[in-house]
């Protein structure tokens, strides 16, 4: 497997620094190794002290990767502390191989203005890393930084791209986050100018400077031309944006390119498993338990947070005359009802993660009972008129409050209606196929 090279601070949190690059490198498909210069001590609302690592402990182990004849495919840099780091770093790994890809994301300063890289180590930075650089990749301000003029427009920034590219990297990429109107980040080669407009996000990310930079090595080190890296990198930061979460109240955001893939990957096994379970129930062609509002089975992924969480069969699943009608194939979102009833559920027993609405009768009851399976009941007749009111919200709290005072999981929770509301059986299961297995004890 190909190795990628961080040297970056360490951060604690894992949103930015070495733990950030490795754990991008990993998530497309390299082996990453970090090597720290610093101990980055910040928290979600900034840096508020940085102490460098011994320097001999730095050389050590810059050291291990060439006796012991580590092939490193790509290399990348971060924050690099001073001068000294630089040094040391430059005479060790050798710089200017054309088939070993060499990233900079020259972090000068931290988002809270913390001084990362002092004025020393800035020349050190333009005189021995930027000549070998496949790309530079700096943020307006850091470009501003190292080119000395200011950057505030677009055609600011395509003069300053100019100026960084004839200190000697081979492509320059400028991350317009900050400028005046509308975000636009900018490549540039020595002869054309690509951009690529980006979406305005309400929410500050930590750490989208490594994962950029992490993310485009990783393209390059895949054989890609720079421009498509480039793209390929951007598609990224909007796809970490999506999965943006918080750690504490108020402070940046985080994300997780490997939770996203692991998110996918769950999507992918639960919309297939729907799939294979739509053979089956034609198969049982279980006809008398569609209620009159017509039936949905769900399945949810681990976690579900909303109804785009879980999957189900759009346009619901209706009869004519003695055969089930499955109009369409399983989508997130399909439903609305029966994912709200399946999350409140989860809120209580996370491990039921699939659910159907079926027709109230009380012979499904005896059988249910007969073969072993548990049920509860609530009375709509006495919901608080405020929730009655509330659209979506009558299911979710009447479910709840009857789990709260359940002594045991049910796998059936059903209620007699009520004005204008259709009595209704709902069946819980952990999946699609134990589900339909209990459809089977309510018809015999």
């Amino acid at each position: 497997m190909k190795v990628l090279l961080s040297i970056a601070g360490f951060d604690p949190t894992s949103g930015a620094g070495i733990t950030k690059d490795v754990e991008i490198f990993t998530s497309l498909g390299f082996h990453g190794i970090g090597i720290p210069t610093s101990i980055v001590v910040q928290g979600p609302k900034g840096v508020r002290s940085l102490y460098r690592l011994p320097l001999p402990l730095f050389q050590e182990m810059l050291k291990v990767l060439e006796d012991e004849k580590i092939e490193i495919g790509g290399l990348k840099t971060g924050v690099l502390v001073s001068e000294e780091y630089i040094q040391v770093f430059s005479s060790i790994i050798r710089l200017g191989d054309p088939n070993r890809p060499f990233v900079i994301d020259p972090v000068l300063r931290a988002k809270n203005g913390r001084t990362l890289l002092d004025e020393s180590g800035i020349k050190s930075l333009k005189e021995r890393l930027i000549p070998y650089a496949t790309c530079l990749a700096p943020n307006i301000e850091e470009a501003s930084i190292l080119a000395g003029t200011k950057v505030e427009t677009l055609r600011e920034a395509q003069v300053c791209a100019k100026r960084l590219f004839d200190m000697g990297a081979k492509t320059v990429i400028i991350k317009g986050g900050h400028l005046s109107g509308e975000p636009i980040d900018i490549f540039y080669d020595g002869e054309t100018f690509l951009e690529r407009k980006r979406v305005r996000f309400e929410v500050t990310l930590h750490g989208t400077g490594c994962i950029f930079s992490s993310a485009l090595l990783c393209f390059l080190s895949s054989g890609f031309h720079p421009r498509d890296a480039f793209f390929e990198a951007e598609n990224v930061i909007d796809t970490i944006f999506k999965e943006a979460y918080g750690i504490n109240e108020n402070g940046y955001m985080y994300s997780s390119l490997s939770l996203y893939f692991g998110q996918l990957a769950k999507r992918f096994e639960v919309i297939n498993a729907l799939k294979r379970a739509k053979e089956k129930l034609e198969k049982l062609n279980p006809v008398d338990l569609i209620p009159e509002v017509q039936m949905n089975i769900c399945y949810a992924i681990p976690g579900a947070r909303g109804i785009e969480d879980v999957c189900g069969y759009p346009g619901r699943i209706s009869r004519h005359r003695d055969k089930i009608v499955i109009k369409s194939d399983p989508e997130f979102g399909a439903s609305s009802h029966v994912a709200r009833t399946l999350i409140s559920f989860m809120k209580f027993y996370p491990q039921m993660r699939s659910c159907a609405n079926i027709r109230f009768k009380e012979e499904f009851l005896e059988n249910s009972r007969k073969n072993g399976l548990k049920d509860l009941s609530f009375d709509r007749r006495v919901e608080p008129e405020e929730i009655k009111k509330s659209e979506g919200k009558s299911l979710d709290y009447l479910v709840e409050e009857v789990l709260k005072k359940a002594e045991f999981m049910p796998d059936i929770i059903h209620d007699r209606g009520d004005f204008g509301k259709e009595p209704m059986i709902r069946l819980f299961a952990r999946d699609p196929f134990e589900l339909l297995q209990k459809m089977e004890k309510l018809l015999r």
